[in-house]
């Protein structure tokens, strides 16, 4: 049986990494097999783990955990991923960040996208899970 890749939210990274009721949770889900992100993800989780623990160096370590695990493909975001999610922009109502998530989601072949947004995330064609 064929692996299936799994996208990590930001929303996910930051619960592991701060203080919150879904914390243990979203731990787990980091431990998870096949794991997909970008680097929008990393930027992104960065800038509100800095926001919320007030504490930039404690943010750079998370980063460099997340680009040591070894379940974890962070995918670079490049113009032609990011030109892929604009294409997509007609037929969807994503904001430009979400947009370029999903693109990573269907050119990586994942089968489901671990996040809390249901909002953006939960009318797609791909599975959303929340851990």
């Amino acid at each position: 049986m064929a692996f299936m890749n799994k996208f990590i939210d930001s929303n996910v990274v930051v619960y592991a990494f701060t203080r919150n009721k879904l914390k243990s949770n979203c731990e787990k889900a980091l431990m998870q097999e096949n794991l997909i992100a970008n680097v929008l993800v990393l930027l992104e989780s960065y800038a509100k783990i800095a926001t919320i623990n007030k504490d930039i160096e404690y943010a750079r370590r998370v980063i460099r955990t997340l680009l040591n695990l070894e379940n974890l493909k962070i995918f670079d975001l490049d113009r032609n991923l990011f030109f892929e999610a604009i294409k997509r922009n007609e037929k969807l109502d994503l904001k430009i960040s979400d947009l370029i998530h999903y693109t990573t989601v269907l050119l990586n072949n994942c089968s489901e996208i671990i996040s809390y947004d249901k909002k953006h995330f939960g009318n797609l064609d791909i599975k959303r899970i929340e851990p």
